[in-house]
């Protein structure tokens, strides 16, 4: 242990003397007074109008061509009068519906012109305490942002409020509260008055109650308007591509106007009221598939803004982290009785922070879970952390910041804005990454774990505690009882034999023997993607392309054919749960902790994954992390580790998680729809508690080592910042050695075939007054370019007219949504899909309402002005997607796994501006057809009566 202790300690000291930590360099004087007020970003222009309303405004090229635009109101649902429960979002809805500058729905509808997406790129939420409204502006006209500003103006003092806009909007928040109805819901109005115990929070969730939203008077939806939207309870964010001085004029213009309120009503903040005793709130729901323990111990608001408060978020943020992993660690050991464990400090609401505890137990193992969940927070409190441990996390600390300020210059404009919002509602620092960079290296080196350990029994009180139990209502499944779980916690803690954490590290470097390495035997440039396919002497291919759209990433994706569809039935869960086991059997001579352990302070991952088709990995690093990431892919094909726990301890988990399963509606209307379209093919049924038999540990290892035992039959792909020649260096030593054969496989076609004719089913299920319903028009088509992108506009049209007309006009749902996909293996075809929730009433008139839908767009191709939009939001889409690594990765890999033109890609932009109505009345009489379709349909169990409470 005292070698290990050593060995991190020389770690640590040799990153930090990196940072120049010991040697002063740092440009930043901590002041002597701590609870001086951290300085604000110089990038950032803040102001206050006077009139009260703040605002934020900041330059940023990431991405390029967008305006990120934010409304925040500091007004929630913890503010409305009795009579007003539900109508703060209410208000958020109305916004949408009508303005002074903007008529009924003509906001979306010119927002949706110039490119944008409704919910992706317009949208708004309504919380406890804040709402706040978003948008993205595209740039290159600058009509477009002054009329984002208007909009935020009107949103934030002219909404108009129509009395039928008001009556039409009803439908849409009832049905949006319909949508959120189920287990979960039920059983959080339960235990939500214990936990926010003789506090306002517990009768304000922001959903309301439906017979106010239903029949509320117009005026108390305008009071509610009237009284909270004003310019002191208001803030403007910006930032992206443009100008600021001219961004900060367009806020003076459209928000100087705007009239303070004489005699405001008081914007009070709800406390929740402390209690000496412990509270204890246990649930059950026979719709409820999993059983949660969660454990609060409530404490006041942590300061923000000094630089005392930083120091002291990281502080909290180390103790988190490393009680987190040792709760991790007790997955690993023999058949622990939860499936996922977390603890640390976090915000609760406005005005309370918590010390939480959480875990995710089997069937009838709470008791044991919280005892193992206590014990630990108690073996901290007598045994302290070990040096380590803090080590350790420190080390991943700066890593994680490291990295962040590396991609100070590549940060999105939808990050910065997140951020200056939380400064305006809870006052955190926004000093800039620069300036947080040298606060780590500040202050990282004084943190002691001395500090640490006290923060136990700061944290850990009977005062304030709230225990939450969630689980499924079945006669197998035994309700703990309130005293006893009592009982555990105060045995527990005057529990004597609580031996100290042994913080087990590895000495043994991630690769024993150097790899020998292979030769690039040849290479040629793909001049359509700017990138270069190398093929290597075990014939190994590797496509790279470099970018600089990030300084500090690099992405793998990795696959071959074949997949676990080469194997017989027999075998399907074995072939199925391989990857799961490997990822969680750790690597080589390392189990998955100290495997872990040893990849501290790297930004580094691997895994890999079998699907029905192909075998593959996926994995991430930064450059320095290159050469790791490139050991762990070494290690997946030549040293898989076999692992007995792992293997007991995930099929435990998902024995247990299938023991409860049915209880879940919408998993019975999953099932059904997978079941339907597949013809009940033998791989398609749903996985039972017997069928885990069949997954032989023995066999998965033998799978899994079969799927990667040839590497000359796999295709790399890399994307990101790299310098080519040392990558080609190491590609060379790490993949070039792989092993390799000439054999080369496929996948197997498997025989299952989407159903035809007209097929309905109607699955009861639930007792909750909602139906949901999915569609399906299926059948054969060329898996091509052009297919692809008309039925990708198809959809996209029909889904604007489905939400105008059966969303808008009848306020009949919340959300419906249309799609497309096309398969290509192992035969080509299609399925358009149509999805959405409503009353069980309303079933039946929805569903023709969306057969004239399609009815229309038949006739006129959902019309020029739904095609500009759609048309427009695609160009915009790729415009930003082209300079995102994710994008490059997928795009690489799908035309070599397709085998399709590289040609094709620079035809895109061209091909989506020649499409024409016609074309969209052509697809869709082909491929729509109504007599060759599923439709099901999940309705309550019988007898069950719409209520609204």
């Amino acid at each position: 242990m005292k070698k290990n202790i050593k060995n991190y300690l020389a770690l640590v000291t040799l990153l930090f003397l990196s940072f120049g930590l010991f040697a002063q360099q740092g440009n930043i004087i901590i002041p002597k007074d701590m609870n001086t007020a951290l300085p604000v970003d110089p990038k950032i222009t803040t102001g206050k109008l006077d009139n009260g309303i703040k605002y934020y405004i900041r330059k940023n090229e990431k991405p390029k061509n967008r305006a990120e635009l934010r409304l925040v109101v500091n007004v929630g649902s913890i503010l409305e009068d009795e009579d007003q429960r539900g109508l703060a979002h209410f208000c958020e809805h109305m916004a949408f519906n009508g303005t002074k500058n903007f008529e009924e729905n003509h906001i979306v509808s010119f927002l949706e012109s110039i490119g944008m997406k409704f919910g992706a790129e317009v949208n708004a939420y309504t919380g406890f305490d804040e709402t706040v409204y978003m948008l993205t502006i595209p740039m290159e006209n600058k009509s477009f942002l002054d009329t984002g500003f208007m909009i935020l103006s009107d949103w934030a003092h002219n909404v108009a409020y129509t009395a039928e806009e008001i009556d039409k909007e009803r439908g849409v928040i009832h049905e949006e509260w319909r949508l959120g109805r189920g287990a979960n819901d039920r059983m959080m109005r339960e235990y939500f008055p214990v936990m926010f115990h003789n506090s306002h929070y517990a009768e304000r969730l922001p959903i309301g109650k439906m017979d106010i939203v239903d029949n509320c008077p117009h005026d108390a939806l305008r009071r509610f308007y009237k009284d909270w939207y004003r310019p002191d309870l208001q803030a403007v964010v910006a930032v992206g591509d443009f100008d600021v001085k001219e961004v900060e004029n367009y806020i003076k213009r459209y928000f100087s106007p705007i009239k303070l309120k004489e005699l405001p009503r008081e914007r009070k903040l709800y406390d929740v009221p402390d209690h000496k005793k412990p509270l204890v709130s246990i649930v059950s729901d026979k719709e409820n598939p999993y059983t949660m323990l969660q454990m609060y111990i409530k404490h006041d608001k942590a300061e923000e803004g000094t630089y005392q408060a930083y120091r002291n978020n990281i502080v909290r943020s180390l103790f988190s982290s490393m009680l987190s992993n040792r709760l991790s660690e007790k997955l690993n050991e023999k058949d622990p009785p939860f499936m996922f464990a977390y603890g640390g400090y976090s915000n609760l609401i406005r005005t309370k922070d918590a010390f939480m505890l959480m875990a995710m137990a089997k069937n009838n193992k709470v008791e044991e879970s919280l005892k193992i969940l206590v014990e630990e927070t108690e073996r901290i409190k007598r045994h302290g952390f070990t040096i380590t441990e803090l080590e350790r996390q420190k080390i991943e600390m700066l890593s994680g910041i490291e990295k962040m300020y590396n991609e100070r210059d590549k940060q999105k404009s939808s990050a910065y804005v997140g951020e200056y919002q939380r400064n305006y509602l809870h006052n955190e620092s926004i000093p800039g990454i620069e300036y947080e960079f040298e606060l780590y290296k500040k202050f990282l080196p004084t943190i002691k774990v001395e500090e640490l350990n006290m923060l136990v029994e700061k944290y850990v009180t009977d005062k304030n505690t709230v225990i939450v139990v969630t689980l499924p209502e079945k006669k197998s499944i035994v309700k703990p009882e309130k005293k006893e779980l009592l009982k555990i916690i105060k045995d527990v803690r005057s529990q004597k034999d609580i031996e100290a954490y042994v913080d087990k590290v590895s000495n043994e470097p991630l690769i024993n023997t150097d790899p020998k390495p292979g030769k690039v035997v040849s290479t040629k440039d793909i001049k359509e993607f700017e990138a270069k396919e190398i093929t290597l002497s075990n014939g190994v291919k590797v496509v790279l392309k470099k970018t600089d759209f990030k300084n500090d990433e690099i992405l793998m994706q990795a696959y071959s054919l074949g997949g676990n569809s080469l194997y017989g039935i027999e075998d399907d869960f074995s072939a199925s749960y391989a990857d799961n086991v490997i990822n969680n059997s750790g690597l080589a001579n390392f189990d998955n902790i100290e495997l872990k352990k040893m990849l501290a302070g790297k930004i580094v991952s691997v895994s890999p994954w079998i699907s029905e088709m192909q075998e593959g990995l996926r994995g991430r690093s930064t450059p320095k992390d290159f050469e790791t990431m490139l050991q762990l892919v070494h290690l997946y094909f030549t040293s898989p580790r076999k692992d007995s726990k792992a293997y007991d301890n995930f099929i435990s988990e998902q024995e247990n998680m299938l023991k409860n399963r049915e209880a879940s509606p919408r998993t019975a209307f999953g099932d059904t729809i997978t079941v339907t379209m597949a013809q009940h093919h033998p791989r398609r049924m749903p996985t039972t508690i017997e069928d885990l038999k069949e997954a032989d540990h023995k066999q998965m290892l033998k799978i899994y080592k079969e799927r990667f035992e040839n590497a000359g039959d796999f295709t790399f792909f890399f994307v990101g910042n790299f310098d080519m020649e040392i990558m080609t260096s190491l590609l060379e030593v790490y993949l070039g050695s792989l092993p390799s054969s000439n054999k080369n496989e496929t996948w197997k076609d498997l025989g299952i075939r989407d159903a035809k004719g007209v097929i309905e089913k109607t699955v009861h299920k639930g007792v909750e007054p909602k139906a949901t319903v999915f569609m399906s028009f299926q059948g054969e088509s060329k898996y091509d370019f052009d297919t692809r992108l008309k039925m990708k506009v198809l959809t996209s049209i029909l889904t604007i007219r489905l939400r105008e007309n059966i969303r808008e006009k009848q306020g009949g749902v919340y959300s419906i949504s249309c799609w497309a996909r096309n398969s290509h293996y192992p035969v080509e075809k299609y399925n358009i899909g149509i999805y959405f929730g409503c009353a069980p009433s309303n079933v039946d008139n929805l569903v023709n309402s969306v057969f004239d839908e399609i009815k229309m767009i038949k006739k006129d191709g959902g019309t020029q002005a739904n095609l500009d939009k759609v048309t427009k939001n695609m160009l915009r889409t790729r415009e930003t997607k082209v300079r995102e690594n994710n994008f490059w990765l997928g795009t690489l890999k799908h035309y070599y796994y397709h085998n399709e033109d590289f040609s094709e890609f620079a035809k895109y932009e061209e091909a989506v501006r020649n499409i024409k109505v016609e074309d969209i009345i052509e697809v869709a009489n082909k491929y729509i057809n109504k007599e060759n379709y599923i439709k099901v349909v999940l309705l309550p169990e019988k007898g069950t009566k719409e209520k609204d409470e």
